[in-house]
This record gives structure tokens, sequence and C-alpha cells, in this order.
């Protein structure tokens, strides 16, 4: 896609974890209830101080910088289960930055559609987040006295709420993040008026889902895991018209995650040891090479 190379440049160097949904409808308060229809509101919760997706089968998935944990759902916390997590990877040796661990005991709630392809540009997107609400509204002038105008947006309140919030797929990129995983990526941009309530990451959202509308249903397709697209000396804790959210695409690790969900569970329910874990991780690496080649050259 010829967008890419601009939207590297911008991210490259400059893409951080990414914390909290913003949305500029309103007074930025509102969401913080299941939207009607509901692509799976109550399978996003808290996984520590961010955010965290119960995927189905007692498994559960986050961002890896966030990292395994106690996970709470709708108030009820699910115990951790040691020794369970699974870092995602590229195929090629790199770590993206995704895990999934086994939570006990199994929420009483449906396991989640993952997309089994990358959403096309324009496909409608919804945000879960649990991370700070909106401040007030702020404008920051990138050029100084030269033209063009300030840009505006809003500072970052000091509070967490879970929220959700829309936007629509620009597009996929391969995202360095600065502790040297590699993830592939769905971009989405913070537009002024773009979607009926536009979001944004900020603090707190890392782990938060993404569900794109595939024809017919609402789909699981990315973890929040990076902000992007930051202006040159942008003030901290802001977020701007123009920044860009970014989610790892779940149709290219699909395959990982549902052998990791197929481990058999012997033992009360233990997952059956390293051995297992280590072949799986050859079987998907290789099941998997073409997903990455094909996803690189978009």
């Amino acid at each position: 896609m010829r967008l890419a190379p601009i939207i590297t440049a911008l991210v490259l160097g400059l893409a951080s974890p990414a914390r909290a949904v913003i949305i500029d409808s309103g007074d930025g308060s509102g969401n913080t209830t299941a939207p009607v229809p509901d692509p799976g509101w109550h399978n996003v919760g808290a996984r520590g101080a961010q955010t965290g997706i119960y995927l189905g089968g007692r498994f559960a998935l986050t961002a890896n910088h966030v990292g395994p944990g106690n996970l709470t759902l709708d108030g009820t916390s699910y115990a951790y289960v040691p020794g369970t997590a699974v870092e995602l990877d590229n195929g090629d040796g790199t770590l993206a930055d995704l895990v999934m661990f086994e939570i006990y005991p199994a929420p009483p709630l449906p396991a989640l559609a993952i997309a089994s392809a990358t959403p096309p540009a324009g496909t409608p997107w919804i945000m879960v987040g649990r991370g700070v609400d909106r401040g007030p509204a702020t404008s920051f002038d990138p050029n100084g006295p030269d033209p063009p105008d300030p840009v505006f947006g809003y500072e970052w309140g000091p509070t967490p709420t879970m929220r959700w919030g829309t936007n629509s797929v620009i597009g996929p990129l391969r995202v360095d993040l600065i502790d040297g995983t590699q993830t592939q990526s769905i971009m989405t941009g913070f537009d002024q008026g773009g979607s009926a309530y536009e979001a944004q990451g900020a603090t707190g959202d890392s782990g938060g889902a993404a569900f794109a509308w595939n024809g017919s249903q609402w789909q699981l397709a990315g973890v929040l895991f990076a902000i992007g697209g930051r202006y040159t000396n942008q003030p901290q804790n802001t977020s701007l018209y123009g920044n860009l959210t970014l989610s790892a695409d779940l149709s290219v690790y699909r395959l990982q995650i549902l052998d990791v969900m197929a481990l058999p569970e012997p033992h009360g329910g233990l997952w059956a040891g390293a051995a297992i874990v280590a072949m799986l991780a050859r079987r998907r690496r290789a099941r998997i090479q073409s997903l990455v080649r094909s996803s690189r050259r978009r």
C-alpha cells in the first residue's frame, strides 16, 4: 500500500506503548457500558493497571509489555495460572508484543471470534480499553509561527475508566518498538469528527480490544499496543488530531492463538508442560511464515 512508507516515517522510533481510549464525542465521559450491538465488551477487563481480553476456554490475551496476571472482568477477578504464559512470534525468530495465558476459573462468557484476514482500509472499528479519562481541550502548534494552523485535541485526565470508541482502518504496518518487539499492526487515525465516537489510544489502554466489522458480524481483530504519529515536541499526556493508534493484527497471529487454545490440559487443567509448548512453537512458526511474508508486501 502506498501510504505505508509515509506512515513508517512518522511512526518508527516514535511509537510508544498504548495507554487508554480517548473519545472526542460530547464531554468525553460516555461509552462506559456495552455498545449495541455488543462486539464483546464483557470479555475486556483490567489486567493490572492496563487492559486484557478473555478469548474463551480459560485463555486470556494482552500486550506482552503488560504481561500475564490476574484478569478482572465485570468486577470478578480470575487468577492467572502460573507457567502458562506464551509469547506470540512473527515466525522469523522475532517476538510480537502479544502474550497469551490461562486464567482460573473459566469466566461465564462466550468465546470471541478472531478475524482471519486483515480488515481493509475503511473497515468500521470499535476500540475498548481501560485507561485515563479525557481531560480538557488543548491545542499545539508544531510549526510555530509558520503555517499551517495549530492542531487540536485533548489532555489526558488522571483517572482510568473502561470505555469504547469508534474509528476506521487506515491500513497495515509492521511496527518496531523500543523493547525489540516487532508487531504486525493495523493503524487507525484520530480525526476530528471522523466517526460517531472517534477514539485514540492513551494511558492504560495497552492490551485492549479492537473489533472489526466483517460485513456480517463484529470480530476481534486487534489488540491495542502502541500509539504513533505524534508531532515533534508534542506535549506529553495529550491526544491530538492526526495521532495514530496501533493494534496488533490478530489475523496474522490467529493460527498461533488457536494452536495455544488447543493445547491439552491434563492433570486438573494444568498445561502439558514445556515440551508441548516448544513443539507447538516450532509448528506455528512454519505455518505462519507465508502470512508474515505476505503482510510485509502490503
